[in-house]
């Protein structure tokens, strides 16, 4: 391993907004985000797969009335949105370093407003139905930490659906997605 992320996973541990392996509160705050995490009762939007955190944080600056977490597996990727969300000053930002399939080890039933899957890996093969942020697997898990009313966003079936559009519109060769 590199002596950057090294030192980025070294930053990632003193670091407030992050929450991971190794922290006291890495399985705590679950069903205790608003009142530990973000100290605050603003709707949780949590971005399933952030990678790098531009998004998150992009939202975090646009909506500061809302709370939102990223979460992602790879550490030298949350450092980048943790820096960047430091520098802006913002303080309803958040990134969980995590896998996806343990989101309910993390999250009370109920407890989030929002889900969104912004960029999944497409992962096209047969075999790698259930690792699709997209599946029924991640959906079940979905369902059971978002509260009553809550919405789920991807930006993939969104593209899909307009690729749809745009073909029966012939436009698909002009615009690409």
């Amino acid at each position: 391993m590199s002596r950057v992320k090294l030192a980025r996973f070294a930053h990632n541990a003193e670091r407030a907004d992050i929450v991971e392996p190794g922290k006291a509160n890495y399985e705590q705050l679950g069903g205790r985000w608003h009142r530990e995490f973000f100290q605050n009762e603003n709707p949780i939007t949590l971005e399933m797969g952030c990678g790098k955190g531009d998004y998150t944080v992009g939202l975090a600056a646009r909506y500061p009335e809302r709370n939102f977490l990223g979460l992602d597996i790879k550490g030298d990727r949350i450092w980048r949105g943790s820096t960047r969300a430091e520098a802006l000053g913002l303080t309803n930002v958040g990134f969980l370093r995590t896998r996806a399939e343990s989101l309910t080890a993390h999250f009370a039933p109920q407890e989030l407003a929002e889900i969104w899957v912004t960029f999944p890996d497409p992962r096209p093969r047969d075999r790698d139905i259930k690792r699709r942020l997209t599946s029924p697997r991640f959906l079940n898990l979905y369902q059971e930490v978002l509260r009553i009313g809550g919405s789920f966003t991807s930006k993939r079936t969104i593209r899909r659906s307009m690729n749809t559009r745009l073909k029966r519109c012939k436009l698909a060769p002009v615009l690409a997605f």
